[in-house]
């Protein structure tokens, strides 16, 4: 039985949020025990440490208040939804991580120029070895539910956690090299945790900013490619470009263009398009709104726009250029189809009910030709001949040229 998307989508968020709680939890553990036994036994490394985890508690805070901001429904003054309140969040998160990696630095710095370096006690090291190991088993809970559910901002949080765990180990290394009497390794130790930490603050700005300013980037091209392929599995789309993707927080917006037939009608190019739009939606779980073009060639495809005479001014030039003698009566109907060359033009002719059949078609032959060389942009024209209410139309369309 097939899930609809909407309660798919809600599940994805209880599962956001419920990974997301747990963290929160465990961050708020590790910064108390971190700072309380960093300032008791004098590690510098481990106090960095704290005050990390403690940015992380704002972190969990923020991703969780993002991902309802998120997910609130388009509204008047916001018609594309509020996709990009969970990117706003995580460039906040990323400055204030930038943040605490500076003050770290700053602090070790100081530290480093202390002459009374005092070596951390062994209690140290054993919160910063638990803390190395809940970070790490936090890293496979998250990465494996943001998988799961295909969540970027729950991925990019569980990767934060992995970066806490090599911080931890960071620390873990200059707290022992202090206890082993190189008791400099500790605030070392500290300015290498602020590396890590500033490292994950840019990588997260980075990918934000991508989101915010529609950056092509922002979207997988994995992503790009089921698209593609999704598309072009359609048995009357002829090919796919100009495709256009961005992010909107955890949703994909979709622009593109499909090729068809030109000679089909403008009501089955729609069901075309309508179909296209349908397939994206159900089958790629983040796309929530598609735009689909339907162009009758890939002229676009190279930036160049080509604007042909529409029906009323192409039958004013064939009125025009028709001298209609008999056995034709009337030019009923022009009928255009654009191609990427130019204009097929079907015209529909009458006859007189006494004529024959192949003095009409000699006829007709002899307009369409020279219709067709009265305008350089009709590249073919199509002759429709009825010969009369009785008599119905001729044998076959004729077209010129051949």
């Amino acid at each position: 039985m097939e899930v609809p998307a909407n309660d798919t989508r809600q599940e994805n968020y209880r599962a956001a949020q419920r990974v997301t709680q747990v963290g929160t939890g465990a961050d708020v553990f590790l910064s108390l025990a971190k700072l309380i036994i960093g300032f008791m036994s004098h590690s510098a490394a481990l106090i960095a440490e704290g005050l990390h985890s403690s940015a992380d508690v704002l972190f969990d805070l923020v991703v969780l208040i993002g991902m309802h901001l998120a997910r609130k429904k388009a509204d008047e003054g916001h018609p594309y939804g509020h996709g990009k309140f969970e990117s706003l969040a995580t460039l906040l998160l990323a400055l204030i991580l930038l943040g605490v990696a500076v003050g770290i630095a700053l602090d070790a710095a100081n530290r480093i120029k202390d002459p009374d370096l005092t070596a951390p006690g062994q209690i140290a090291l054993w919160v910063a070895a638990g803390s190395m190991l809940v970070k790490e088993l936090l890293y496979q809970y998250t990465v494996r539910v943001g998988r799961r559910i295909g969540s970027n901002i729950i991925i990019a949080n569980a990767w934060h956690h992995r970066s806490d765990a090599v911080a931890s180990f960071a620390a873990l290394l200059g707290i022992a090299g202090a206890l082993a009497g190189w008791p400099m390794l500790d605030p070392v130790a500290a300015i290498g945790v602020a590396y890590f930490v500033g490292k994950v603050g840019v990588e997260i700005a980075i990918d934000s900013l991508e989101e915010l300013t529609d950056s092509a980037e922002a979207v997988d091209n994995e992503v790009r490619a089921t698209i593609t392929k999704l598309i072009n599995e359609h048995p009357q789309v002829r090919s796919a470009h100009l495709l256009k993707a961005r992010k909107l927080g955890p949703d994909i917006l979709v622009d593109v263009h499909v090729v068809v037939d030109p000679f089909l009608s403008v009501t089955e190019g729609h069901q075309i398009a309508d179909q296209v739009e349908k397939t994206l939606l159900s089958e790629v779980l983040d796309i929530t709104a598609v735009m689909v073009h339907v162009d009758t060639s890939d002229e676009l495809a190279d930036g160049e726009i080509r604007v042909y005479a529409n029906r009323h001014e192409l039958r004013e030039r064939f009125d025009y250029h028709a001298q209609l003698q008999a056995p034709l009566r009337e030019l009923r109907e022009v009928i255009p189809h654009y191609t990427q060359d130019g204009i097929v033009a079907e015209v529909f002719l009458s006859a007189h009910d006494d004529a024959s059949v192949d003095s009409v078609i000699t006829s007709a032959m002899q307009l369409g030709r020279q219709l067709h060389q009265s305008h350089d942009d009709v590249t073919k024209v199509r002759m429709h001949l009825f010969l009369g209410e009785d008599r119905g139309p001729a044998p076959a369309t004729q077209s010129v040229p051949g």
